[in-house]
């Protein structure tokens, strides 16, 4: 038969083929997708340990949505919000304009005298003046890759109908707001250990005894952390407001920022549900609410993104430059924002690939700024990494798994290989959402991050993320999560310590709405229903819903429970209360509470505003004398109850006294004992 008498298909028979793959084999696919990561989140909940069958309903249900999706647009999930094409400014040349030249070599200048100066020895006054320098330098060279004035726009009010589009991302701010500041010193109600040691080096700044903001301090935290906290210290003194409110402001701009990212690199509608998702997400709410600095990370790392996508997109290399800034700033925070420089770097190898020389033709003024600037804001503390490199390093020596040493004691301790613990770490630190519950007491909540519904988009959208690695708009999502997931998590000890993991909430939020959308969009498809508000208004009510669950979860459920911080914390806030309520400030607090705590701890001292206190350390086995005996001041001595006993060696020289017992809010048993003499 001529090839021209074969018969086509009718127009019936391809529409009878499309309405059963429209009614039939998507809703089928799409059930099968979903009931496969289901039953691998459910597995994972029961068994909150790696499971074979949880990962193989896992890997399975990705392609089963991918197979749904086959021939379904996904444009308007993946489609950016609108962006420039074209330059938004006129070209940054730096060879053309001498004057940016002159900029960028006063930037220049003024990094080398500052350098020149933290290598000499301290002043009387201090390197606090150097700040100065330091924010000349930065502002140099950013300036020498700003539009020219005579092309800046005119500043005016916007008009209603432009902010319109803003107020529903306005109010959700105002909203994170609320619920980060709301009660801050009650939720939670213990103040950490670590909070307290930050908060007195915050003291310190005050006092001037730390006057070196390009330096480390406690632990190896850069010091500019602590002056950051500083002002609101000054403001509301040694409180938990004072100590806690700079990182709940910083939590709270995180929502803004995440939003206007995910826009840029999908849609506007994943963005707002992203956004809801996030405000009420119970681990970010929680680290927001600490006096602790790492829930900088994932402010750093968004905005690193976000103005990095924005340089490439329209060609601008003032938006360059400033994420150049934003990775400098980066350094003098939580040691963990460090990923900047790493996620930096693989975007911009992703990049390359993709564009090849067009990316350096097209790009490579604010390619410029971006090191340009990134070198001149982290100089001070590039020049201390390599003067202290111990002290830059400390907490990636104490905690990291080949630097403390930690994977050989465990090869002898365990008896296993490194190939064995090693895939253990990674099973823990990848599990983190889905089975594996925070070993610390930073956070210490009983259940995996994730529910069973938001685990099983996430484990979708996360899925699906991978599959399209290549996607310049997905993947550095896919690598924010995964990179602090592997550097912070299988890289260091006892997997996975939320604390240094808190920068994988955004990326780990996105990838539910994801997977919550891609599974809509099959539903649609489905129903052949053209996708429009109604869809994007499911999305963000479903977002609305999870985000007030986890609120609830946060309030209800985890906050009265305590425990965040652990007993010593516990304790440790407790007493600070009793010496500022009920202790004469005259007095001396007499502690007997090593080996498990000191008077030093860190709550104990910022809460108090570091008043006296003296440890006895050794065990009393007779009554005291010698120069405690012997004081004249008022005493009052607090027993913990381990050392109780040890009252009767106390009473022979100070009778007569009453006997106090403050119990625990928890449970009611004693927490700790007051003796207080008549003296």
């Amino acid at each position: 038969m001529d090839s021209s008498q074969i018969p086509l298909p009718s127009k019936a028979t391809s529409d009878a083929k499309s309405s059963y793959r429209e009614t039939v084999l998507i809703p089928v696919l799409l059930l099968v997708a979903f009931g496969l990561a289901l039953f691998a989140q459910m597995r994972w909940l029961s068994q909150r340990a790696f499971d074979g069958w949880a990962l193989a309903a896992a890997l399975l249900s990705v392609p089963m949505l991918m197979l749904a999706l086959r021939g379904v647009s996904r444009e308007m999930l993946l489609r950016p919000a609108p962006i420039e094409t074209q330059p938004s400014v006129t070209a940054v040349t730096l060879t053309g304009e001498r004057w940016r030249i002159g900029l960028l070599m006063a930037a220049v200048v003024a990094t080398l005298i500052l350098l020149a100066g933290l290598a000499l020895p301290a002043p009387a006054s201090g390197y606090n003046w150097y700040a100065l320098l330091w924010i000349i330098a930065i502002g140099c060279s950013l300036a020498a890759f700003a539009p020219a004035p005579s092309t800046w726009p005119r500043l005016r009010w916007p008009t209603l109908a432009e902010a319109r589009p803003w107020m529903p991302l306005a109010g959700l701010t105002l909203v994170a707001l609320v619920l980060r500041v709301w009660q801050l010193d009650a939720m939670p109600a213990t103040l950490g250990g670590d909070e307290g040691s930050q908060g007195l080096e915050a003291m310190k700044v005050l006092r001037g005894e730390i006057n070196n903001p390009f330096s480390t301090g406690w632990l190896g935290v850069p010091t500019m952390s602590f002056y950051f906290n500083a002002p609101t210290i000054a403001l509301f003194g040694h409180t938990f407001v004072g100590l806690r409110l700079p990182w709940a402001l910083i939590g709270t701009l995180t929502i803004p920022v995440t939003y206007l990212l995910v826009a840029r690199l999908t849609s506007p509608g994943l963005a707002l549900g992203t956004a809801i998702l996030l405000t009420g997400f119970h681990y970010h709410l929680h680290f927001s609410r600490l006096g602790s600095n790492q829930i900088a990370d994932g402010l750093f790392v968004a905005l690193m993104l976000l103005l990095l996508y924005r340089g490439y997109d329209r060609r601008e290399p003032l938006a360059w430059g400033l994420s150049g800034m934003v990775i400098g700033l980066a350094h003098y925070f939580y040691a963990g924002a460090r990923l900047t420089v790493v996620l930096m770097i693989a975007v911009l190898l992703l990049l390359l690939i993709r564009d090849g020389k067009r990316l350096w033709r097209e790009q490579q003024s604010g390619i410029v700024a971006l090191f340009s600037v990134g070198l001149v804001t982290a100089a001070p503390m590039i020049q201390y990494a390599f003067r202290f490199p111990d002290d830059f390093n400390a907490r990636v020596n104490a905690v990291g798994v080949f630097q403390s040493g930690w994977l050989e004691r465990e090869q002898v301790i365990l008896g296993q290989s490194a190939l064995e613990i090693m895939t253990t770490q990674f099973w823990k630190a990848i599990l983190l959402y889905n089975a594996i519950s925070d070993p610390t007491f930073w956070y210490g909540a009983p259940d995996p991050l994730f529910g069973l519904v938001e685990g099983a988009f996430f484990i979708l959208g996360l899925g699906y993320a991978i599959l399209h690695l290549g996607n310049r708009r997905l993947f550095p999502l896919v690598a924010w999560w995964g990179g602090a997931v592997i550097i912070g998590g299988v890289l260091t000890e006892n997997p996975p310590s939320l604390q240094r993991l808190i920068t994988t909430a955004q990326p780990a939020v996105f990838f539910v709405i994801l997977g919550l959308a891609l599974f809509l969009r099959g539903i649609w498809a489905a129903m052949a229903v053209p996708v429009a508000r109604s869809f994007w208004l499911i999305i963000g009510t479903i977002a609305l819903v999870l985000s007030l669950l986890s609120v609830r979860y946060y309030v209800v459920d985890y906050t009265p429970r305590r425990i965040y911080g652990h007993t010593n914390s516990l304790v440790a806030t407790s007493m600070a209360d009793y010496v500022l309520e009920r202790v004469d400030p005259e007095a001396l607090v007499v502690f007997l509470g090593a080996p498990r705590m000191y008077y030093g701890f860190g709550t104990i001292l910022y809460l108090t505003g570091e008043s006296r206190g003296l440890d006895v350390t050794e065990p009393l086995t007779a009554p005291i004398e010698g120069e405690l005996a012997n004081l004249a001041k008022p005493l009052v001595f607090i027993l913990l109850p381990e050392r109780r006993d040890e009252l009767a060696f106390i009473t022979p020289r100070f009778p007569d006294g009453t006997l106090e017992v403050v119990p625990s809010p928890m449970n009611g048993e004693p927490l700790f004992f007051v003796y207080r003499p008549d003296m």
